[in-house]
């Protein structure tokens, strides 16, 4: 009795100090000032903004935090939805370093921990870029614990994740064949594209640029607020044990066996709304399309947004949020 009522102490003065660390008070609430749940591998972390049904955002990378999607999606807020910020374990405040391999299995299973923290009966979730991934598979998991489904850019699988590591080489190779051969030089002298020096070349700004927008000057209108707390930010860790040690040529991490099929959403009852930007090379118009077409009829909308690229609600603010708001208030789930 003594041993646990200790260990329950230390956990409690753990957490006390987890908390007051976790206050930034020259952010607005809730940013930088949310709540750790304690989870299988340590703690997780969330920020909660509203009040209503819980819209769980869930990172892209794989390795990025919350922080990208501060804001994103505000408009929903008065439509009685609570947006919830999330760190799953392995990024931004949640527990980073873990014996395993980073997998997207963990983070299905920090979903399920905080809506049973939450004490709600469903979620809605929302997975930008890698983040549809986990997503999808909390769905597949979980169907009853998921009112709906929205996919911001999103990948669906390992399959999905090699199709975006395709098109990055095509449009490398394609529209800028000089820096398409200095990367070849790189190879050639036994680097993995995770070395330091692949990388610093492969994400160029310029490349960035046309990979990411359909207008880059609306780069700098990503972030509507940052954080200044290094606990914030990426884990490179997560990209590589969840992408392999060859990431921009072949995914042979933990991602390369989750692929989904048709055949899994028989009888898949949740709506969903599949959103991308029709100039999106990192999850292009075929990822989304293949996603929808595995989907039953009458259970998803695909919405292309043609003058954007990665970032939807950045570059088409106001027809991103037309189109979630009318998919999440509309029983129908029938955007026309």
């Amino acid at each position: 009795m003594l041993k646990a009522f200790i260990v329950s102490l230390l956990f409690l003065l753990h957490i006390n100090v987890l908390v007051a660390n976790a206050s930034d008070t020259s952010l607005p609430k809730p940013y930088g000032q949310g709540n750790f749940v304690k989870s299988k591998f340590g703690h997780i972390y969330y920020e909660a903004d509203g009040e209503g049904t819980p819209i769980v955002m869930i990172n892209g990378g794989p390795g990025a935090s919350r922080t990208i999607f501060w804001g994103a999606l505000d408009f929903l807020k008065p439509h009685g939805y609570q947006i919830i910020y999330f760190d799953e374990t392995g990024v931004g405040r949640a527990t980073r370093e873990i014996q395993e391999k980073f997998s997207p299995s963990i983070t299905v299973e920090d979903i399920e921990t905080l809506r049973q923290h939450l004490n709600v009966p469903k979620l809605v979730l929302a997975g930008h870029s890698y983040g549809g991934i986990p997503a999808v598979q909390y769905a597949l998991t979980y169907p009853n614990r998921v009112e709906k489904l929205i996919m911001l850019s999103a990948s669906a699988d390992g399959l999905s994740q090699q199709m975006n590591v395709d098109a990055a080489k095509y449009l490398r190779k394609t529209f800028f064949p000089q820096q398409w051969e200095k990367l070849e030089e790189i190879r050639a002298k036994g680097a993995l594209t995770s070395s330091n020096e692949y990388m610093k070349a492969f994400y160029n700004r310029a490349i960035g640029n046309m990979s990411d927008w359909y207008d880059p000057e609306k780069r700098s209108k990503l972030r509507k607020y940052r954080s200044r707390d290094k606990r914030d930010g990426s884990n490179i860790k997560v990209y590589f044990d969840m992408a392999g040690l060859d990431p921009e040529v072949k995914i042979t991490g933990t991602l390369k066996d989750v692929i989904i099929k048709e055949e899994m959403f028989k009888d898949f009852p949740i709506p969903t709304l599949i959103i991308n930007g029709r100039k999106d090379w990192k999850t292009t118009p075929a990822m989304a399309y293949r996603f929808y077409k595995m989907l039953p009829e009458g259970t998803a909308t695909l919405k292309i947004l043609e003058q954007t690229g990665h970032w939807t609600w950045v570059e088409q603010p106001e027809e991103f949020a037309d189109t979630v708001t009318q998919f999440l208030i509309n029983n129908n789930n029938v955007i026309e």
